[in-house]
């Protein structure tokens, strides 16, 4: 029962080898999938194109942003105890990148915020720059989290590369897996560029709860509780991730922006807060 409900960063602490290990199950869980459906002829469940997809695709876009935020909201333990590592792991398959990995990357981002070297997401004036460092910069961070508990050795370098081809590995089945229940085409015009739509999303929401905007002209990215109808719009849609400031400073809270307007903490914001989107 423990496995199912401790956190991975956890055992991440515990294990040495809980990473490869985590991605060792999930690769030989999806392989088997695929053997599955090799074996027995099975027939994805989507065909080709149809013109539905036009209506599905914003609708799978949204759920796939409330799957992150979802995870968002179990890495920190604000769902049932019972369910939170649960819903993380489905969820995880879900937008591919797998829940241990959202977990000790997003622990690692409130220890490191806005911290150029060590947070595994840091901003740039530029959010196009931040996308592209933020996707280069994830893999990194996990070795550097495993050297910060376990120590830089060449051994332990060696057994980080190891597990990095090992995700890299498990990425790929798991995408294979996706791709055979739902279909080709459905996996290629709607799934695909959904997930990616919904993981740019995540990173802006990220970029701008930053102060990314304002770091065009302020080199300041603290947290902040962004205003202005876009935001107070997305917050309603999205459980309050634009009072970012707010879950910051009180990450259990699911929706932060409730507790923002209940004046659970002080509602000043960062410098450089702007109402653009208005």
């Amino acid at each position: 029962m423990s496995v199912l409900t401790a956190h991975p960063i956890g055992q991440f602490r515990k294990n040495p080898n809980f990473y490869l290990m985590y991605d060792g199950f999930w690769f030989v869980f999806c392989a088997a999938i695929l053997a599955t459906f090799w074996a027995t002829g099975f027939t994805p469940l989507i065909g080709t194109p149809h013109w539905s997809w036009a209506v599905v695709f914003p609708v799978l876009f949204f759920a796939l942003v409330w799957a992150h935020l979802t995870i968002h909201n179990c890495t920190h333990g604000n769902l049932p105890h019972a369910i939170n590592r649960i819903v993380g792991e489905i969820l995880g398959l879900m937008v591919v990148v797998r829940f241990a990995s959202w977990d000790i990357i997003h622990m690692r981002h409130h220890k490191y915020s806005d911290d150029r070297i060590k947070d595994p997401h840091p901003n740039f004036p530029s959010f196009w720059k931040t996308v592209i460092h933020t996707v280069i910069n994830v893999e990194a961070q996990l070795f550097q989290q495993y050297f910060d508990v376990w120590g830089d050795t060449k051994e332990n370098r060696a057994k980080e590369r190891r597990r990095a081809w090992m995700s890299y590995g498990t990425n790929i089945v798991l995408v294979a897996v996706w791709a055979w229940l739902l279909g080709p085409w459905f996996a290629i015009c709607v799934f695909a560029p959904a997930n990616l739509l919904a993981g740019l999303f995540v990173i802006h929401f990220n970029w701008s709860t930053h102060n990314g905007e304002a770091a065009k002209t302020i080199d300041d990215m603290r947290p902040t509780n962004l205003t202005g109808t876009y935001y107070r719009i997305g917050n309603k849609l999205f459980a309050g991730i634009y009072a970012h400031k707010m879950h910051h400073e009180r990450p259990g809270v699911f929706n932060p922006a409730k507790a923002l307007a209940r004046g659970e903490a002080s509602p000043e914001s960062a410098p450089g807060q702007y109402e653009s989107m208005a």
